[in-house]
């Protein structure tokens, strides 16, 4: 968690978190990694709630453990480590020792460094923040622990809590020198709710997570995720692993060890460049350029910053905008959306971490953001991802969107195959619908259903959530039919009202468009606008086939093309 105090131009916002740490001279062979660099020690304290303590002595020999902990983690890749003497460090109080107040600027060397934990009756070790006192020490407060452990005498059941408590101190550690103000964390998991295809969420739990996939060295850090409780795939939670496991990443690092307390130097936020290019690097001049401010927490809100187009040599500029200091989850996040007729749109999200990484890691005082987009139709993929879609399919392109896009995972996962040929339900249209307006990752929360006939279907908080959005009404008396299959003219209402809002209402039809649907058709302006909209074509020989059941690979073609998941 960051700091809960800064006092005036320092800016320490009060946040709950997780970490906080502080650690003595290295002892393990992870030292070595930190080679011809000055060491800056750190005397740390613990000031501990007595019911934490019913042993003196026993606190003074696992305390130093504790810290001996922590300075393998420090050791890894930072200049700092801790010292401790269990005769004179260890504080036993029923007060909080810090005044969480301090005239800047804030000393950077030779600081003390306070850990504050009160006893919790709660199941396991919790909370932290980067506290500060009047005196310049960096407060690793708010700790609530269950119990002091030895860390030589860990039961698998112990591990956890334990480096919980590591954890949470290595967490809180890294904000008191500077780093991830803001939170490393807020950023695992953001939905787009721009509206705007093609739509971009972030989940950490998505190996092949855009925002996250070129951030491998934030995997192991304590300020993103503590790894006793998210474990080490493949390894046991034990104390060994998790001394081998974690360390800060480059960033954090590079914070720790520098004298950024008072404040790191940045990019020129006021200068950053974005550069569109083909796929072989070639500048794309009027390539259309979004870019959005995105709030770190629900309902992840948007605000459009910017709507211009690039000039000759592919390239635009903006301002961050926003708060003077965008080490915030108000102000920390750009998602930028480019396109170019005959070019697949492209989304990317841009993060205050990464102009620090930029600046702090790559040593960089301007920043270009370049963006590749890549030309309808080019380089299809060689092999089908599912079994039973053949590449040259006719909607192949399009499912492979929709799967790369997470809206889809098929109809099987062992053999994984896709059923092009199924017809689409109405449960099964909601599921696809609201994915498509809301990301991959939303799913619905549990409310009052609507309709007579959904209380016990699988998809009846999806179909629950399209009724809200104003996209359904139901099939009449009532009830949604959600095994019915939907029509090629339910699929034309149903897709303009996701697509352009639950009040939109299309134009008159002219009853030319298309010969089998004629002007007093119930869906005739939905058909024809449908058509308008570059949606459809018709199924041929100048027909619409509005009554015909929809299959799911055509429903993959309409959805592509209704929300611009490709051009």
């Amino acid at each position: 968690m960051v700091p809960k105090y800064f006092s005036n131009s320092i800016c320490l916002a009060i946040i709950l978190t997780l970490c906080l740490t502080a650690v003595p001279a290295p002892v393990f062979a992870a030292s070595s990694r930190v080679e011809s660099v000055v060491v800056n020690e750190h005397v740390i304290k613990f000031y501990l709630d007595p019911a934490l303590v019913p042993d003196v002595n026993f606190a003074k020999a696992v305390l130093g453990e504790y810290v001996h902990d922590m300075n393998v983690i420090l050791a890894k890749n930072t200049s700092r480590r801790l010292i401790f003497n269990p005769e004179t460090d260890i504080i036993l109080t029923n007060t909080q020792p810090h005044s969480n107040q301090a005239t800047p600027p804030l000393p950077v060397e030779d600081f003390e460094i306070w850990a504050h934990a009160i006893r919790t009756d709660y199941s396991t070790s919790y909370g932290g923040y980067a506290g500060i006192d009047d005196g310049g020490a960096g407060v690793l407060a708010g700790l609530k622990w269950t119990k002091l452990y030895d860390p030589n005498s860990l039961s698998a059941d112990e591990v956890v809590d334990y480096w919980t408590q590591i954890n949470n101190m290595l967490h809180e550690l890294a904000h008191v020198f500077g780093a991830g103000y803001g939170e490393y964390y807020k950023l695992t998991t953001i939905q787009d709710s721009t509206g705007v295809a093609p739509l971009l969420n972030i989940n950490i739990l998505n190996q092949n997570d855009a925002f996250w996939s070129d951030k491998p060295d934030f995997m192991t850090d304590p300020l993103l995720k503590n790894a006793a409780q998210a474990m080490i795939a493949g390894q046991p939670a034990n104390r060994a692993n998790l001394l081998d496991y974690v360390e800060y990443s480059k960033l954090t690092a590079k914070i720790i060890s520098s004298d950024y307390r008072n404040g790191s130097p940045t990019i020129d936020l006021s200068q950053i460049n974005i550069k569109v290019v083909s796929t072989d690097g070639q500048p794309l001049n009027e390539a259309k350029v979004n870019v959005w401010s995105v709030f770190g927490g629900s309902p992840y809100s948007t605000q459009l910053m910017v709507d211009d187009l690039t000039n000759e040599n592919g390239e635009i500029g903006f301002s961050w905008g926003g708060l003077s200091n965008p080490h915030n989850s108000y102000d920390f996040l750009r998602l930028i959306k480019v396109y170019k007729e005959g070019y697949v749109a492209s989304a990317r999200y841009f993060s205050i971490f990464d102009a620090d990484i930029e600046k702090l890691v790559n040593g960089n005082d301007f920043l270009t953001i370049t963006i590749q987009l890549g030309v309808v139709g080019a380089n299809p993929p060689s092999t089908p991802t599912f079994e039973d879609v053949d590449v040259n399919a006719f909607a192949s392109s399009s499912i492979e969107q929709l799967y790369n896009a997470e809206i889809t995972g098929g109809c099987s996962l062992s053999p994984l195959l896709y059923c092009p040929n199924d017809i689409v339900t109405r449960g099964q249209m909601a599921v696809f619908l609201e994915r498509s307006m809301k990301g991959s990752s939303f799913s619905p929360s549990v409310g009052t259903l609507s309709f007579n006939d959904t209380a016990d279907h699988w998809a009846r908080y999806w179909i629950e959530v399209l009724a809200v959005d104003g996209v359904t009404s139901g099939c009449g008396n009532g009830n949604y039919c959600p095994d019915s299959p939907v029509t090629r003219a339910q699929m034309a209402v149903f897709l303009l009202r996701a697509k352009h809002g639950a009040d939109y209402a299309p134009s008159a039809p002219s009853g030319l468009l298309f010969q089998d649907v004629p002007a007093d058709y119930w869906a005739a302006a939905w058909v024809e606008q449908f058509s308008t909209d570059g949606i459809t074509s018709g199924c041929g020989n100048g027909n619409y086939c509005p009554d015909e059941p929809v299959t799911r690979a055509q429903m993959a073609v309409f959805l592509t093309r209704a929300f611009d998941l490709i051009p």
